[in-house]
């Protein structure tokens, strides 16, 4: 007899993603695919899909990493779920999280995945989904893990000398997100961060790009308004900023449903420095959702 699988109340499905850490001896990289489908078609993102109602997750998490990459790894281990109710645009999933470790090999976009590259931890791309906060917690988990000497397993494969090279990349990384230079285009849970005047005459600059692209209203000048969120500059002083980025910090920390992608406000038309500005993003680093430029990141 046939048995059907019926529930009178919606459910969420369940998908399985691999944060896998090649390393060839003396680099520690990530290994990501590029999405070959929508959403977030030709963005990265971790190797990962739907689990099949016969296999658990960290057997889906081997078979989506095999499939989408050719990358064939025996032990991974679960650090996290992430069930955020908007994590994926399609309907609502849960993912459940696997790191693992492997030898810096040629892998290929295959199955769903239109390429998959390895990419330096500090010079990773804007991901799709919520896999910025996968890799933000993986790297978090690997550290607390060498602390308190628990990683020993997951290396097991490589030689002694390399296991204490790996543990001591991990604790020397810093998974940086920094903004793009360029920004010509936005997702949708993307908001762009410039620099305004409290009049909101949009007139140049940053401030032009958000008014004509991201949805930036004539005549406001702080705060939220379509795909982007105005911090004044143009006042006073440095003193005189300070206020309105805390209050950008307070509403990203509110707002996780949001990326921020911070642009180098105040150091344009406003004739601020770096090293005057960035100082003010300080406690903004913390924060999951928030991109800083390279250049502020420098100067905190």
């Amino acid at each position: 007899m046939e048995h059907g699988y019926t529930y009178k109340y919606p459910h969420p499905a369940v998908t399985a993603d691999c944060v896998v850490f090649g390393f060839n001896g003396q680099d520690l990289k990530i290994l990501l695919i590029e999405r070959g489908n929508d959403p977030y078609k030709g963005c990265w993102a971790f190797p990962g899909g739907f689990m099949n109602i016969d296999e658990t997750a960290e057997q889906c998490a081997k078979r989506e990493l095999k499939e989408e990459t050719g990358l064939d790894i025996a032990n991974i281990e679960q650090f996290h779920t992430f069930t955020d109710v908007n994590r994926d645009p399609r309907e609502r999933v849960i993912t459940v999280a696997f790191f693992g470790f492997a030898r810096l090999s040629a892998v290929k976009g295959n199955d769903d995945a239109a390429s998959a590259q390895w990419f330096a931890i500090n010079d990773i791309p804007r991901l799709a989904f919520d896999h910025d906060k996968i890799l933000h917690m993986a790297m978090q988990t690997l550290r607390n893990k060498v602390i308190a000497k628990q990683l020993s397993n997951s290396i097991a494969n490589f030689t002694e000398t390399e296991q204490q090279k790996i543990l001591d990349m991990i604790q020397e990384q810093k998974t940086e997100r920094i903004t793009p230079e360029y920004i010509s285009s936005l997702d949708k849970d993307e908001i762009f961060v410039f620099g305004s005047n409290l009049s909101g005459h949009h007139g140049g600059g940053a401030a032009r790009i958000a008014l004509d692209k991201f949805g930036a209203i004539w005549g406001q000048g702080v705060g939220l308004q379509g795909q982007s969120y105005g911090i004044p500059t143009m006042q006073g002083g440095v003193d005189t900023i300070k206020p309105y980025v805390d209050e950008f910090i307070e509403f990203a920390k509110v707002h996780t449903e949001y990326k921020f992608l911070v642009t180098r406000i105040g150091c344009g038309i406003a004739g601020f420095t770096d090293q005057e500005i960035a100082p003010l993003f300080r406690n903004a680093q913390t924060l999951e959702n928030v991109w800083l430029p390279k250049s502020f990141i420098k100067n905190m």
